[in-house]
Parts: C-alpha cells; structure tokens; sequence
C-alpha cells in the first residue's frame, strides 16, 4: 500500500530527503545557451547551481548505490524534441526563443519542490532492444506556481502562431517541470512514455537551511 498526502502518493517506504531551501533559486546563475547545430542540439532550460543538489544526490545514491549524474542541474523549460520537430519548422529560431527567455527573466522563475519522483522498471514501449529491461530514474519534480515558466512557454507559442504553426502541435501548458537527479543507463523523458508530474513521486522532501 502507498502512502498519500494531499493528493500525492508516496511509496510507504520512502524516506524523507532534505533540499537546501535555495536549491530552486537561480536567479544568480548564469543563464546557459544550447543551441548547436545538430539534432536535439537545441533547447531552454532554466539552469540551478548543482552544489546545492550533491547532498541530495548522495542521499539518493546511497538508497539506490547505481546512479550516475550529470553533474549539473536545470530544468527543462522547451524540450528538444518540442524545437527539433514542432518550433523549428515553423521558422521560430534558438535565438529567438532564448531572447523571450531573457526578456521574462528565466533565470529568475519562481519554483518550488513537489517531491522526489522515481521511475523503477521497465518501458512500456521501448523503441529498441537496448531499451529492454529495467531502468532507474530519479528526479526532483517542481512547480511553477506563479506561472513562470508556463508565461514564457505561452510567449513562444504566440510567436510559433504568428509564425503560422499549427496549434495543435504545440501545447504550452503540456509540461512537467522537474530537475534530472540521477539514472541507472540513461535519463527518460515523455517520448519513453515517462511524465514527470506529480504522479512520479515517490518520496516527500523537506526544505533545510
């Protein structure tokens, strides 16, 4: 049986992970470009300060003993898939996009920790042999509760219909912000099948000094 609270459910096993009070606050880190010419090269992403995450990734780590990390932290604001196959076509360009970004102070976004949110097993649908088996992921899932980033997502859009794209294939509000902790292989994202919402959590966290 899981444990719920306020609509959440957590495994009834979880420990209580602690996050530096700061760790979403971003607004003196530097905003980082990704942009490369090349598939899936080009993105936006609000970027956070990954000391104040290595704490909790130990933690994590020492639940799990198998993960690697990244050894950065962000959160993904346009996906790359999202840009590759949707904004891209239409004619709306990295460039234009990371200046709506800067005029909405990304980096300033307000966010706040929801949970720690797990994935233990295997794809529903995997795309090839090597994604046969089972998988482990763990990020800490965030909310934009003032709209921050959902306001910017919602800019981009306007600029994708004036572009004449199809509104349909774009969604603003269609997004599950969160920041990648760890992973066993490699990290999994909504094309796997994997949302990344509240109902990925598995774990409660609280907010230490």
């Amino acid at each position: 049986m899981n444990s719920c609270s306020g609509g959440i459910i957590y495994n009834p096993d979880a420990p209580t992970f602690a996050l530096p009070h700061d760790a979403l606050d971003s607004h003196d880190v530097p905003f980082l470009s990704h942009s490369e010419n090349k598939p899936f090269g080009s993105y936006l992403q609000q970027t956070l300060n990954f000391t104040r995450f290595e704490d909790l990734f130990k933690a994590i780590n020492a639940t799990a003993g198998t993960l690697r990390s990244r050894g950065e932290a962000h959160v993904t604001v346009i996906s790359p898939p999202e840009y590759d196959l949707v904004l891209k076509p239409a004619g709306v360009t990295i460039e234009e996009i990371e200046e709506i970004a800067r005029q909405h102070n990304l980096q300033s976004a307000r966010l706040q920790p929801v949970c720690i949110g797990r994935f233990s097993g295997s794809l529903p649908h995997p795309a090839s042999e090597a994604d046969d088996g089972a998988f482990l992921l763990y990020s800490l899932v965030v909310a934009d509760v003032f709209g921050d980033l959902a306001g910017i997502r919602q800019e981009v859009f306007k600029l994708y219909r004036k572009k004449g794209g199809e509104g349909a294939l774009f969604q603003p509000e269609g997004f599950w912000p969160h920041a990648t902790l760890g992973f066993d292989r490699r990290d999994l994202f909504i094309e796997d099948g994997i949302y990344k919402g509240s109902n990925f959590c598995y774990a409660p966290t609280h907010t230490t000094k």
